[in-house]
């Protein structure tokens, strides 16, 4: 909990202190008023009853502070007077307190996401698989909200809390050495109670997060699936599933929160007692006083009935804010989990520019995980100089995506080199990198806006005839001058109103508007009949002669690739054979199977 306190800014920090300093005044204000009120009842009860006589001083005794009045009326005064002006110093403060800790934990949440934000965005892919999207959003909600609470409550009741509990126990046995005996019995009860009710909640408050974790990621899975689910039937089975999480979260919340119920009803029944306890005392030996025995006996026992109440609303704070602190602390470590993560991949500052787009593979292999039975790619070596296209096929699973994904730096190489410009790819700068590589991939990501917004989102400075280049090249300039709006059409998210095609060919259109170095089309052509597929093709060609650009096609179809200068076949991570269309038809059984299976004999 401490090292989140740390991420917050120094304008935070110092408001942290002036409010806890301000919950100080307030609490010792307020620990004053059981005080003022039994002195102000016992006076009014001796008014009542005409016990003074008139020419005895009225004492006022306020802990430690001693006076006399030669008046009811005027002791009255003076004790309403400081009565109010103690409320006010009170109020004022916890006033302040209770804003500026709002303001504290909302500003200190905000922060907290921004640092998990920046820090996400710093991760590789490989990185982010380690966390499933469904822990991370539980990450960026209920953990942020829990510290948020977290920080609240330790500004505001940490210090309320145990102070009124001391303070009203120290202000009690100033007032009443022989009534503060109740509270030898009461304070172990009340703290023997907490402890066993706090070892039992623990445990459920652990689960609890978890089971968040397992809800949101059931959740995102129905929802992401919803077309397979219905399209094999499986909304009974999915329910079941879900139902089953659900239940048991809310029973592992139900029984976390009523034992944290229980806490507060077994600390107010204990508190009940202890206020009959003193009453039954005090009723048993008031008997035969005299009028300063009486006037005393009204204002301890009505100070102390609220001390009494003070001291169980400081236990009662303390149990709450230990709740919310721990709680805050299984997010702070869940928020941690990601904080701490080194990237795999740095972020690189450095004068190695990619500059012409010249990619070589030399002799790379590579695995996603350290203890994977063997590589997903082994020994692949080949070079692309710049303006050429480069095609890549092979069956499933033979690690076409890899290769690409080590081009842009998802991930890196356990063995071997990947070169751009004959610079090592982990020493290149990072912004010359992402600037100068597009990867178009085989689904597209579009955000909900529109045509233009998602065109600017890869190229924040493209100008209107950029656009027009762009989807011109990609082919989706027809369509998107059908819509009424044009660019300006509404796009929902993820692209649920446009067509697998027009998907891919608005991806295609945000690759090469940023005019890069190097183009990777990751299948991103797969949704497009073979017409259009040429044509965009031939556009980028045409549209990137004079300026050059490399073209990395991956691809299942070979009428994506049976242009490019070299075409590479990949066979279980290895590389099969590289050459032209017409050189693998003659030497490459692999690549002919493929060939004749997909075109026939024309092509033989």
């Amino acid at each position: 909990m401490f090292r989140i306190l740390k991420l917050l800014k120094a304008k935070y920090k110092w408001l942290a202190v002036v409010t806890l300093l301000l919950t100080i005044f307030e609490t010792f204000a307020f620990l004053f008023t059981p005080t003022f009120i039994g002195q102000i009842v016992s006076l009014v009860a001796l008014e009542y009853n005409k016990i003074t006589h008139p020419f005895t001083n009225v004492e006022i005794n306020i802990l430690l502070y001693k006076t006399s009045f030669p008046t009811i009326v005027e002791a009255l005064k003076f004790l309403g007077l400081s009565f109010g002006i103690t409320l006010l110093i009170g109020a004022i403060s916890g006033m302040v307190s209770t804003y500026l800790s709002s303001y504290i934990s909302i500003g200190g949440s905000r922060d907290i996401r921004s640092y998990l934000w920046n820090h996400i965005e710093s991760l590789s892919q490989k990185d982010i698989e380690l966390f499933t999207n469904a822990k991370i959003l539980t990450r960026f909600t209920i953990d942020v909200n829990r510290i948020q609470m977290g920080i609240q409550m330790a500004l505001k009741s940490i210090i309320l809390g145990p102070v009124q509990l001391t303070l009203g126990l120290v202000l009690s046995l100033l007032s009443s050495l022989k009534l503060s005996a109740v509270f030898g019995a009461m304070i172990p009860l009340l703290f023997l109670i907490m402890g066993v009710l706090g070892l039992i909640s623990m445990p459920l408050f652990k689960k609890e997060q978890k089971l968040n974790d397992n809800i949101n990621i059931e959740s995102q899975e129905n929802i992401l699936g919803v077309k397979v689910i219905k399209s094999f039937n499986l909304e009974e089975n999915q329910w079941n599933k879900f139902k089953n999480v659900n239940e048991t979260l809310g029973k592992t919340s139900g029984k976390s929160w009523l034992v944290f119920n229980l806490m507060f009803i077994m600390v107010m029944l204990i508190a009940n007692l202890a206020s009959l306890a003193i009453l039954a005392t005090v009723g048993y030996t008031s008997r035969g006083i005299t009028q300063a025995e009486y006037q005393k006996q009204i204002s301890n026992i009505n100070a102390f009935i609220n001390y009494v109440m003070i001291v169980t609303m400081g236990v009662i704070m303390t149990i709450f804010v230990l709740f919310y602190i721990y709680r805050a602390r299984i997010s702070a470590k869940r928020i941690f989990e990601i904080l701490d993560k080194e990237p795999d991949i740095k972020f690189i500052t450095s004068d190695k520019k990619v500059t012409e787009g010249k990619i070589k593979f030399d002799h790379v292999s590579f695995r996603y995980y350290e203890n994977s039975e063997k590589n997903v790619l082994e020994d692949i070596t080949f070079e692309a100089n710049p303006g050429e296209i480069i095609g890549i096929i092979g069956p499933t699973g033979s690690g076409k995506s890899t290769i690409a994904k080590l081009l842009n730096l998802d991930f890196k190489t356990q063995y071997g080199k990947v070169l751009i410009d004959n610079n090592n790819i982990q020493e290149i700068d990072t912004l010359s990198l992402r600037q100068n590589i597009s990867h178009v991939y085989q689904v597209p990501t579009i955000l909900s806006g529109t045509i233009k917004s998602n065109l600017l989102f890869a190229n924040e400075n493209a100008s209107d005839n950029d656009m027009i280049q762009a989807t011109k090249i990609s082919c989706a300039y027809e369509y998107i001058n059908r819509f009424p709006k044009k660019y300006d059409h509404e796009v929902e998210q993820k692209g649920a109103n446009l067509s697998g095609g027009q998907k891919q060919r608005l991806s295609i259109a945000q690759g090469v508007i940023r005019k890069p170095k190097i183009l990777i089309l990751d299948d991103s052509t797969s949704a497009l009949d073979a017409k259009t597929e040429s044509l965009v093709r031939k556009n980028i060609r045409e549209a990137f002669k004079e300026t050059g650009i490399t073209t990395v096609i991956i691809a299942q179809k070979i009428s994506s690739i049976i242009d490019a200068n070299k075409i590479i076949v990949l066979h279980h991570g290895k590389i099969s054979d590289i050459g032209t269309h017409q050189e693998l038809m003659k030497k490459n059984k692999l690549y002919k199977e493929i060939a004749l299976t997909q075109l026939g004999g024309e092509h033989e």
